[in-house]
């Protein structure tokens, strides 16, 4: 038998066939890793739940084409973003995903002429009210900003409360989505 056949010859063969790419693809990954642009904060969280009866008389007159009861539940979310990396920062867009068993319910955070309008529309929150986080803010290197978002939900009290788990998504240009959980917590008082 030759030393050119020999079963240690092919097995080293297959192993340096083997590590050889592992080696290179992790010197490649490691050399080339940029941490975590971002870090980011839950400051406060507040659940608004709204339910209204239909049937009795309104200053409106009643929402045409809906049913007797109307729920929904408000979800203000006052969050930090820092900026940890040294390359500007370009906020996106900002969602939220309430999970439930099986089922997410998505709600993408009030437009900044809608938010306004929601502490009109319901008095009651003026305390929770804080300075919007706006869409398409650039954050400088080193620089943090906070700011509130306001997510909706049509469902009512009862079927928030069964939730599994919500998550903030805070989407950046060029950047993977910054997910902030937020731990479940009771219902306040409905209005």
């Amino acid at each position: 038998m030759s030393d050119e056949n020999s079963p240690s010859r092919i097995l080293l063969i297959i192993l340096a066939a083997i590590l050889i790419p592992i080696v290179v693809v992790g010197a490649y990954v490691w050399i080339n890793w940029e941490p975590t642009p971002y870090a980011g904060q839950v400051l406060s969280v507040n659940v608004y739940p709204i339910h209204r009866d239909l049937r009795e008389p309104t200053s409106t007159g009643g929402i045409g084409g809906q049913g007797d009861v109307y729920d929904e539940i408000l979800l203000l979310v006052d969050v930090r973003i820092t900026n940890v990396a040294k390359i500007p920062l370009y906020l996106r867009d900002m969602g939220a995903d309430a999970q439930f068993a099986g089922e997410a319910d998505h709600s993408s955070a009030a437009s900044t002429s809608d938010f306004d309008k929601v502490f009109i529309a319901y008095p009651d929150l003026q305390q929770f009210k804080k300075p919007p986080l706006l869409r398409d803010l650039t954050i400088p290197p080193g620089q943090a900003v906070e700011g509130m978002m306001i997510f909706n939900y049509q469902m009512d009290k009862a079927k928030w409360d069964t939730r599994t788990g919500t998550d903030v998504s805070l989407s950046f240009m060029h950047q993977k989505p910054l997910i902030l959980h937020i731990a479940n917590q009771p219902t306040g008082n409905s209005p």
